[in-house]
Order: C-alpha cells, then structure tokens, then sequence
C-alpha cells in the first residue's frame, strides 16, 4: 500500500562500493485510511479476536497466572529471535538473565540478544499497560523499546536510533538489485513513524486489525538498522494488551515460526502499488496478512491453554510441597520466582528487600520442599528452579530451532573473537563499515567484529 520512489545511497555493487540509485517501496501514510474488508478478512479477524479474549480468559491462580505469563513472554522472546537466525537455549538465556541482575556482563552474543528480546517484549508490554490505564504511546516510547534489545550486545550503539543508510530484504549478502524488498530511503523515516504512532493512539479500528496494520506497516518502514522484526513482533504485544484484549504475551510468534515463509509471503502481499485513496485496493492488500495473523492468534490460544495446565499443576504441586507459612520469607520468594528462575541470596535479598540470612533461609526452605535446586559451592551457590526451566525446555526445544523435513539444524554463529574456520561472508556494512564474520550463507542478519 504505497508508491515506489527513485534514491540514492551508498551502495556495494558488482563493481564495488559507492554512491549509486536504487528503487525503494514507501508506504502510504495510516491517517485518515478507513479500511474496507471483505467477508473473509472480517471473519479472519473475529476468529482472531475470539481466540485471544479466550486466552485472557483461561482460569488460574495468582501465582499461576504469573508464571504462565512469564514463560509465554519467554517462549515468545526466544521464537522470535530464532526467526532472524538468534539461537538461545532457554539454560543460556536464565544464565544470561542472572548475570545481568548480578551486574556482571553476558558474554555469548546469541544469549545477550535473546535475553534482549525478552526485555523487550517486557518494555511492549509495560507500554500497551500505560495505554490501557489513558497515557499516550510517543515516538520516544518506540524507540526505547527497540534499544532493550541490543543495550547488553556489543551493537548497544544502534539501539534506539533511526537507520541512516538504505537497507534490503533478500538473501544474506546479496546486493540490492536482488533484494525480495527495499524499505523506504532513511529520510522518510521519521515522518512515517511518527504516523504510526499517531495510529496507534488515536485508530478505532478493532483491535485485531490495528496489530496488524501496525506489524505490516512497521515491516514496511523497517526503521531500525537491525532489529525490525523483533520490535515489530513486540509492538503487537502492545497493541492488543492497550485495548484489553489480553493482558500479557502471547505465544504469537511462536505460531508465526511454524510457517516463515508464509508469514513473510503475507507481508510481501500488503505492498502494492495504489494510490492512497483507493480504499478497495489498500483493504485487498491486507487479506493474506490478516489471514496468517489470525491463524496465529488461534495457534496461540491452544498453546496458552496447554502452557496454564501444566503451570497451574505444578504450582499445585509446589504448594503441597512446601510446609512454610503462607506470610513467611520463603512463600514471599515463590511469589517472586518468575522473575528469578536462577537467583543466589543476594539477589534475593535485594529483589526483596530482606536481608541475606532471611533469604537463605527462605532459599532452603525452597530447597527442602523441592522447588528450588542448589548449585555452586558454598561461597558462589546459585539457586534454579528446575520445574521452570524443564518445562521452558519442552515448549522451546533446541532455542526453538524449526525442525525442517531432510535439513540439518543450523548450528549458533561462532563468537567473534573464535577464529574463523569457514569461508566468511564478507558483505561490508554500510554503517560499521566492518565485513560480517558469519559463514558464507548463514540465516539471518550479518553480524560485525565489535567496534
């Protein structure tokens, strides 16, 4: 839904790197667009619609309720960053999120980023509560969601801040002549985010189609140098928990992983050439996403349903377990556990404003009922809470790696400072002006030395 216009760039080309023109896609600002839907994409997004109020409406206990929401918030941060070639074992992110509550740096890449996208969908969600409760989204708000995901990677810099560079969608390392689409050139950026935003405060479309207008024009402006797709799988969070639709996370992109190529297909669809009045042309262009959204939206609803269960008897069996009064130290930790699936006493202390003998008392009566399990020495011991991350394990087998019919599983890139074994994929970065160190052929976006 846009037009395509004529820019230049600093670009590679076969003959080398240098200022040359390109064709890029803008599209066609959100206000003032009344939407008119077929009878299929109306259905599309009242089925969406009845799938997530569903999912808000599974029964649970408080601290049910909160766990469920934790591990699907979880599960959908490490999804979706396996959707741009970030693997994370669901181990490697808790030990990545202990760290980074011990103030101590995370050291693998893959982990840090992942553990960047569960901040980050944290921060979409917070946001679509801020909503929810009367307080305008701004341009700001955005931006400080896509910098949680890079702010504890060694690409912290481009975290927040608008691409300056022309970008492309294809095949890793290819040039732009053979990309699959071309966001719009970095100038216009800003004025079409801050439409988007606009939209976002002020649409009274229904609310599962405002997630998706909102996911499918984010896509489209990709204003960030990396990034995109996570933020834009993030802001649907947003979207739907600002008009109480749901009240956390959803397994949305866990669905989403299950058919990528259908979901990129869907999002190829929206951008056709038409002028930004043709209301027929612009409502069309939106079936095929509407489609995939809603088929996720269901997705979600089963896998929610399932993950509530399985939560809510554990949390049965927890509570059968444990011989500590309902006010004591240690019931005020289990409280807290969803937040610090692999804690020590300080951490626990801190968190909860006791003192570090209180919470090693409260840690070993954690232990003694089975909900907690010790590791380390005395000195460094360290608590996890095994029933989270076994369960977290089943739902995101291998950092949700998709299992393809007669294909291998990719294994994580190298770390930067490993030396190179393969033959590299040297694409030159526009902005880093580094070549990417991953293999030849990797999934994904091109990741640099650090600078």
């Amino acid at each position: 839904m846009g037009r395509y216009v004529d820019a230049e760039g600093w670009l590679a080309s076969p003959t080398g790197f240098g200022r040359r023109a390109y064709r890029a896609f803008v599209p066609h600002p959100l206000a003032g667009w009344d939407p008119s839907l077929g009878v299929d994409s109306m259905n599309a997004v009242t089925v969406a619609d009845r799938a997530l109020v569903a999912t808000a409406a599974l029964p649970h206990t408080t601290l049910g309720g909160t766990l469920a929401d934790w591990m699907m918030a979880r599960d959908e941060s490490i999804r979706s960053s396996v959707m741009e070639g970030v693997a994370a074992t669901e181990p490697g992110l808790e030990w990545a999120r202990y760290l980074s509550q011990a103030g101590r740096p995370v050291d693998d890449e893959n982990d840090a980023l992942t553990l960047g996208a569960a901040k980050q969908v944290a921060a979409a969600v917070e946001l679509g509560r801020k909503m929810r409760a009367g307080t305008m989204s701004t341009l700001e708000d955005i931006v400080d969601v896509h910098g949680c995901l890079f702010a504890e990677t060694r690409e912290h810099d481009i975290g927040g801040v608008f691409r300056d560079e022309p970008i492309w969608i294809g095949p890793p390392g290819c040039l732009v002549d053979d990309a699959s689409f071309v966001p719009p050139p970095a100038e216009h950026v800003p004025e079409l985010m801050s439409d988007l935003v606009d939209y976002l405060n002020t649409s009274d479309h229904p609310a599962v189609l405002r997630a998706a207008v909102v996911h499918a024009q984010f896509e489209t402006i990709h204003p960030f140098e990396d990034g995109n797709g996570r933020t834009g799988r993030a802001l649907v969070h947003t979207v739907l928990i600002a008009a109480g639709v749901t009240r956390a996370a959803v397994p949305i992109s866990a669905a989403l992983s299950h058919d990528r190529s259908g979901y990129y297909d869907a999002l190829n669809a929206t951008r056709v050439v038409c002028e930004s009045h043709d209301t027929a042309t612009r409502s069309f262009a939106m079936h095929d996403w509407l489609r995939v959204f809603s088929n996720s939206c269901e997705q979600a609803n089963r896998q929610a349903a399932s993950v509530t269960q399985t939560v809510e008897g554990m949390v049965a069996r927890w509570q059968e377990a444990a011989t500590f009064r309902r006010d004591s130290t240690a019931a005020i930790l289990l409280e807290a556990l969803p937040s610090m699936p692999v804690l020590d006493a300080r951490m626990a202390s801190q968190r909860l404003g006791m003192t570090e003998r209180a919470a090693r008392a409260a840690l070993a009566s954690l232990d003694a009922a089975g909900i907690v399990s010790p590791t380390g020495g005395r000195r460094n011991r360290r608590y996890t809470v095994p029933d989270m991350v076994g369960m977290l394990r089943r739902m995101t087998p291998d950092g949700g790696l998709p299992h393809h019919r007669g294909t291998a599983l990719s294994a994580p890139p190298p770390s930067p400072h490993t030396p190179l074994t393969h033959t590299a994929c040297g694409y030159l970065g526009p902005r880093s002006n580094k070549h990417c160190w991953l293999p030849k052929g990797h999934i994904g976006q091109h990741r640099y030395p650090p600078r």
